[in-house]
């Protein structure tokens, strides 16, 4: 989960609880069923399915393993930790390798588990959030894509430490993403996106009138290609600009940058540059504009084939878009609302970014930014009032074990509730019911 440190020094390379408090203005599912009647989208709110304004705090529940078929070790009683610990949702992580392993072929098998799932998560008052998932693209990496859909010319996959970082260093991973947004013709010559679209719409068929299912986050944190490389230009020498502004010079070339990044010693020295609020803020904001180009002219365009491909089966499941994944660590997105075919806004929709500071999963959370985090997600919610969606955190924390994160946890979620937006925890673990970060995890809300 390193998006933290990874992805701002791969920018800079480019870059649970216990209830709610009670507030009857804002309605949670009770504990054997849900409020009858879909969850919808209403300007910057969802809506319960009496009509009533909804708070959605849940946490990510996701199977990883392939050998495991993608489902193995999740368990009904997963779900009922989950609702006692004062949650209303879960965002499910789903694979395309899982649910198209043949090229043109949807594994029923694969969708019946994931409806099991989904029934043990309504029994237990929970609604739930379908995430087709990816980690550098394709299961032939890490998770994702099946590898009849990679592409990578036979490129060199290079694995780094951090296991995001590869988006940075991988030729193979960076060229099996330019053919997938390139829409490049694979098995079949079938284009890969239409490819990905029929299977949204597959799973979009399955769960159509299932009101515990809100809707489906299209992709976990999208990011382009060989564009990585730009982004990594542009931010390694403006952070050398700026420290040669403050060190002379002492300061590092942006060649030394990409080798401090490469070791915990030298993340660490950067890492206390970036407490410097006007540095970091310099620094982040100098891959805006090639992250701004990837979301107009390749994510929304995807997204578009995406929401035409569930829209025929589909109109009223609640289409969770996300923005480019260095948006992470606070740059501003450039998303633009989902169309119809006559040009009119699709009014099920919701912004769904991600959030992380950057020393989580690093060995210098003692160095965790507060100013930092405001600033992430400040700007997320700039976002979501600019797009006039409602908007859920899908990921945030990823502090698995470390009860030093305690304090980092309670600071976001005094964000979230300062916002008063949904999120989804990074991620459940039967063991998190034992710790103490699960206490910091708890939302309140006081307004509707």
């Amino acid at each position: 989960m390193n998006r933290n440190l990874s992805v701002l020094f791969t920018l800079l390379m480019c870059a649970c609880c216990f209830g709610f408090a009670e507030d009857k203005s804002i309605p949670h599912p009770g504990k054997s069923r849900l409020n009858h009647g879909r969850v919808t989208v209403s300007g910057t709110q969802f809506r319960d399915g009496a009509g009533k304004p909804l708070l959605l705090h849940g946490i990510n529940v996701i199977n990883k393993s392939k050998a495991e078929g993608y489902t193995r070790n999740i368990e009904r009683s997963d779900f009922a930790d989950i609702r006692s610990w004062g949650m209303n949702c879960v965002r499910l992580g789903i694979f395309w390798d899982g649910l198209e392993p043949e090229p043109g072929k949807i594994d029923e098998g694969y969708l019946g588990r994931i409806a099991q799932i989904v029934d043990w998560a309504e029994a237990e008052g929970l609604y739930v959030i379908l995430d087709m998932h990816q980690d550098l693209f394709s299961e032939k990496f890490s998770d994702g894509a099946p590898a009849w859909a990679t592409l990578d010319e036979g490129k060199p996959h290079t694995k780094t430490a951090v296991w995001s970082d590869a988006y940075y260093a991988s030729e193979a991973v960076q060229t099996a993403l330019d053919h997938f947004w390139a829409n490049t013709p694979g098995p079949g010559n079938v284009g890969l996106q239409d490819r990905y679209a029929h299977v949204w719409q597959a799973v979009a068929l399955r769960f159509r009138g299932n009101t515990a299912v809100i809707g489906f986050d299209l992709m976990n944190e999208p990011f382009p290609g060989a564009d990585a490389a730009r982004m990594q230009g542009a931010s390694l020498t403006r952070l050398a600009e700026l420290l040669h502004s403050q060190l002379g010079d002492q300061a590092p070339q942006p060649e030394k940058l990409f080798a401090m990044v490469r070791t915990s010693t030298g993340r660490r020295q950067i890492t206390e540059w970036l407490g410097d609020m006007e540095l970091f803020k310099s620094m982040v904001m100098a891959g805006e504009p090639i992250m701004a180009d990837f979301e107009r002219e390749r994510l929304m365009p995807f997204y578009q084939r995406v929401r035409q491909a569930i829209r025929q089966v589909d109109a009223d499941s609640i289409l969770f878009l996300e923005p480019c994944m260095s948006a992470n660590i606070g740059i501003p997105s450039s998303l633009t609302p989902l169309l119809d075919e006559h040009g009119h806004r699709d009014p099920q929709q919701a912004y769904a970014p991600h959030g992380y500071d950057i020393v989580v999963d690093t060995t210098a959370t003692d160095l965790n930014s507060n100013a930092r985090v405001e600033l992430i997600f400040r700007r997320h919610a700039e976002t979501s009032r600019k797009l006039e969606m409602p908007m859920l955190v899908g990921e945030w924390g990823a502090y698995y074990e470390n009860q030093d994160c305690v304090e980092a946890a309670r600071y976001v979620v005094k964000q979230f509730n300062a916002i008063g937006c949904g999120d989804t925890y990074w991620a459940y673990s039967r063991r998190l019911g034992s710790q103490p970060l699960r206490k910091a995890l708890e939302r309140s809300h006081t307004g509707g």
